[in-house]
């Protein structure tokens, strides 16, 4: 009994030092790489590295040159078995002002391998929360909106792309 616990023990520990050490700025740059195919870049962003994770101040997103998003905050946390980003205070583009609120206070998205067919975000704001779920096996997206009065007064136009539930809540699905 005591073999299998030093066992453990001893995997623990190397899977902890692993993530530790793990070259998380390169992951990081690595995951640019990427969104560069898609034509979408992140810029101005100051990087800080945690022990299990990376924290991110000042970046704006832009997508084919369009400066879409600028993002306060970032926390990425990297757990192998878990992962997840959280932004705070994001402001979206002046170019969706009259379309949806500009102001995000906090978004948060996961992935685990205890789920690993999804991923899941959830983010509240001036617009109310939002529960939203990616299929990385077939592209389906799935998001539940909770709005706020302000969206139900102002932003009106922008729900009818979404199916009104019976609780109030606000639907939308599509493959992509």
């Amino acid at each position: 009994m005591v073999k299998v616990a030093k066992f453990f023990f001893y995997v623990i520990f190397f899977v902890g030092m692993l993530i530790f050490f793990l070259p998380k700025e390169n992951l990081f740059y690595l995951a640019e790489k990427q969104l560069a195919q898609e034509k979408v870049y992140i810029s101005k962003e100051v990087l800080h590295q945690k022990a299990f994770g990376l924290e991110l101040k000042g970046a704006s997103i832009s997508y084919e040159g369009i400066e879409v998003a600028n993002i306060q905050e970032a926390d990425i946390t990297t757990l192998l078995v878990w992962n997840k980003i959280t932004l705070h205070d994001v402001a979206l583009s002046s170019l969706i002002a009259n379309y949806w609120p500009q102001k995000i206070q906090e978004c948060e998205i996961r992935y685990t391998i205890l789920n690993p067919l999804f991923v899941t975000a959830f983010a509240k704001g001036i617009f109310g929360e939002i529960h939203a779920e990616y299929s990385l096996k077939d592209g389906h997206v799935r998001v539940i909106l909770h709005p706020s009065k302000v969206v139900l007064s102002k932003y009106r136009s922008s729900l009818r792309y979404f199916k009104k539930m019976k609780n109030g809540e606000y639907s939308y699905e599509k493959s992509l």
